[in-house]
């Protein structure tokens, strides 16, 4: 749609934090308006300007009534977090019908301490460039952005936040909010049943992840890498072929034991926010005995990302950030699922039963152009907790979501979602 002097943007549901709230406000102090409307008690928590609306209708009720919200407040931006949660999947199309910009704000593609700011969405949604040289194009001239860590950052914070949004949700919803649907697929006290568990073993877990790690460090046969994902993040749910992230583990090894060389390790790393209900490690040392490697499939919990994507012959993923990461570090990736850097040129494109014999590397001038354009196109430096963080990020993406022109322009992407691997790996399960 055509920029106006004065915009308005509707925000719908952020991080557990303050965090969009301060978008929100760095909105105002440039002179736009702002709206909001509440899902749920927990939204309220972190809400303290004006323009609010509580919605207690039903999902099925919910586009109706945001197409009439939106076209009665002359909402010109729609900002919200990913762009899956089941209101905000539903509420993208209807801004599209409406000419409204959609704004999708996310953990960053690059880390730490960067936002992706994306129109309509990520991964499968994305606008960003999928060949060479249209990246190449878009880097023409662009820095190589700053990759430091911000700092400030605190684990008991982000938790402390999280718990007072799902515990408001959980006991406030039945009384206010009775008809709002959740997107997270385990309950709350589930979750933090499961985190409980997980610091009281963390000094154990630490000393097993330390020894496996030493072990391969000092071991010169060939190790590939596998960050493992949330199985409840959308980029698993939405954005890859499986059902489960189980799914893609199996795939992995058994790919793995049919073609990977007899002297070849595979190490599963455990995602930091991965709340240990899982069971990773006793679920894997499961399946790769089942397919006879189970003297060659490690998983660790913890351990420096950097140091083992070093010493990685390759790096296999469904659409982790850490493919990011890998590729500008050089490493040969392969990505299972839709990922906006699975381009020809960086990724292995070819069958996962090849890369494990031969994995091919990324282009470096390639990978280097495609980090400065992904930085310019959908990036901001901030976070969505530590201090800093927040001031800086709130900033930065309310100056993009302001800008006139969108950096990546362009049609929306189809919302009906196809996978690249798909037939693949129908075809090597039988």
């Amino acid at each position: 749609m055509a920029a106006t002097s004065k915009r308005r943007v509707l925000f719908l549901q952020g991080p557990s934090s303050p965090f969009m709230a301060r978008v929100a406000r760095a909105v105002l102090d440039r002179g736009h308006d702002v709206r909001r409307l509440n899902l749920a008690l927990g939204d309220r928590l972190f809400w303290r300007l004006p323009g609010a609306r509580d919605y207690r209708g039903s999902l099925t009720d919910w586009s109706g009534f945001v197409r009439r919200f939106m076209a009665e407040e002359a909402v010109t931006d729609l900002a919200l977090l990913g762009d899956s949660r089941p209101y905000q999947a539903a509420a993208i199309p209807v801004a599209h019908d409406l000419g409204i910009r959609v704004h999708a704000i996310e953990h960053g593609y690059l880390r730490p301490d960067w936002i992706t700011v994306e129109p309509d969405g990520l991964s499968s949604f994305s606008r960003f460039p999928r060949e060479a040289e249209a990246i190449r194009r878009m880097a023409a001239g662009r820095p190589d952005p700053d990759l430091a860590p911000l700092g400030g950052a605190s684990f008991l914070k982000y938790a402390a936040w999280d718990v007072a949004y799902n515990l408001a949700n959980v006991f406030g919803n039945p009384f206010t909010f009775p008809r709002y649907r959740r997107y997270a697929i385990d309950h709350a006290a589930v979750e933090y049943g499961g985190w409980i568990l997980k610091l009281a073993t963390e000094g154990r877990t630490a000393r097993r992840t330390a020894a496996v790690l030493a072990a391969l460090a000092a071991d010169p046969r060939p190790t590939f890498l596998v960050p493992l994902q949330l199985a409840t993040d959308f980029q698993i749910r939405v954005h890859s072929p499986f059902p489960h992230l189980d799914d893609a583990v199996a795939w992995i090894l058994a790919s793995f034991a049919r073609n990977a060389p007899a002297e070849a390790r595979l190490l599963f790393k455990v995602h930091p926010l991965d709340n240990g209900l899982a069971a990773w490690p006793r679920r894997i040392a499961r399946m790769a005995a089942a397919v006879g490697v189970a003297d060659r499939a490690h998983v660790v919990d913890g351990g420096d990302l950097d140091a083992m994507l070093a010493g990685a012959a390759g790096v296999v993923t469904v659409n982790s950030t850490v493919g990011v990461t890998a590729l500008a570090a050089g490493r040969p990736v392969a990505a299972l699922g839709n990922a906006v850097y699975d381009v020809a040129g960086l990724t292995h494109q070819g069958p996962l039963a090849a890369f494990w014999r031969e994995p091919v590397p990324p282009d470096p001038s390639l990978a280097r152009d495609f980090v400065r354009a992904l930085a310019w196109a959908s990036q901001v430096r901030g976070g969505f907790t530590a201090e800093h963080a927040m001031d800086l990020g709130a900033s930065n993406v309310a100056e993009r979501i302001l800008e006139p022109e969108l950096r990546l322009p362009g049609p929306p992407r189809p919302r009906t979602v196809a996978f690249r691997r798909l037939d693949e790996w129908r075809s090597e399960k039988g």
